[in-house]
C-alpha cells in the first residue's frame, strides 16, 4: 500500500454504514450490468446511427474502439495474472476496512486488485467514443469515472491507483488502435459488409455490444470451461 491509496481509501470508508440505501444504491451500481455497460453501449448504437455528413468516417472509428476493447481487457487480465497478487482493500486487514452493506466479506478474494479491468474496458470505451463525437465521449468518460469507477474504491474492490492505471492503460490502447486501425484497408470492408449483409453484421455487432456490457464476463467463462474440458479429455 501507498500513502495516497491509504489516504483516499480511509476518506472515502468513512461515509460506510452511513447509510443503508446508500451503501445498497453503490452496491447495485458495481454489480448490475444494466447500469454499467448497457449505459455505454447504448451510446455505440446511438453514435452507430447517428446521421452525419463524415457518417461512414465515424463509423469505421466505432469499429476501431469496438475492438480496442477486447485488447484492453486481454492485456489487463494478462497484468493481472502476471504481476505480483494485490489484495482488495477489502481484504486488507491493516486498513481496518469497514464493509458496506450488502458487500460479502469474500468478494472477488481470488482476484487480484491491479489493474482495474472495468477501468481498463470503459475507459478504452470512452476514449474511442471521443474520436466519434466529443460529447458524447465527455459523457462515456463522466459516466464511467463516476458511476462505475468511484463505486469499486467506495465498496473496497480497488485502490485508486488500480483505477487510475487500468483508464492510462485502457485509454492508451485506444488511442493507438484507433490511430492505426483507421487507416487499415480492412476496415473499409467491415463497413461495407454492414451495407451489403446488414442481416449477418447487426446480430454480430448486438451480440459484441452485449460482451461489453457483460464485462466479457460470459466469454471468459465459456473459455475457462472450454479449457478445462479439453484438460479432462487429455487426461
Amino acid at each position: 500500500m501507498n500513502f495516497f491509496d491509504v489516504e483516499i481509501i480511509r476518506y472515502v470508508n468513512q461515509f460506510s454504514q452511513q447509510s443503508w440505501m446508500l451503501d445498497r444504491i453503490i452496491n447495485s451500481l458495481s454489480h448490475n450490468s444494466l447500469l454499467k455497460g448497457c449505459v455505454l453501449s447504448m451510446v455505440i448504437w446511438w453514435a452507430w446511427f447517428n446521421r452525419r455528413d463524415d457518417h461512414s468516417y465515424h463509423r469505421e472509428y466505432i469499429i476501431s474502439t469496438l475492438f480496442s476493447c477486447v485488447v484492453a481487457i486481454a492485456l489487463a487480465r494478462a497484468l493481472a495474472l502476471t504481476l505480483p497478487f494485490r489484495l482488495r482493500p477489502l481484504h486488507e486487514e491493516a486498513l481496518h476496512f469497514l464493509r458496506p452493506y450488502g458487500v460479502m466479506p469474500e468478494s472477488l478474494s481470488e482476484w487480484s486488485s491491479f489493474p482495474s479491468d472495468h477501468a481498463v474496458l470503459f475507459f478504452a470505451l470512452s476514449t474511442g467514443l471521443s474520436f466519434i463525437c466529443t460529447k458524447a465521449g465527455i459523457f462515456a468518460l463522466s459516466y464511467s469515472i463516476l458511476f462505475i469507477c468511484f463505486p469499486r474504491i467506495y465498496l473496497g474492490l480497488h485502490y485508486p491507483t488500480d483505477i487510475i492505471v487500468g483508464a492510462a492503460i485502457g485509454a492508451f490502447i485506444a488511442i493507438i488502435v484507433n490511430i492505426y486501425l483507421i487507416k487499415n484497408k480492412y476496415m473499409r470492408s467491415l463497413i461495407n459488409l454492414s451495407n451489403s449483409k446488414p442481416h449477418l453484421f447487426y446480430p454480430l455487432l448486438f451480440l459484441y455490444t452485449y460482451q461489453i456490457a457483460d464485462m466479457f464476463s460470459s466469454s471468459r467463462a465459456l473459455a475457462i470451461d472450454m479449457l478445462k474440458l479439453i484438460q479432462s479429455i487429455m487426461r
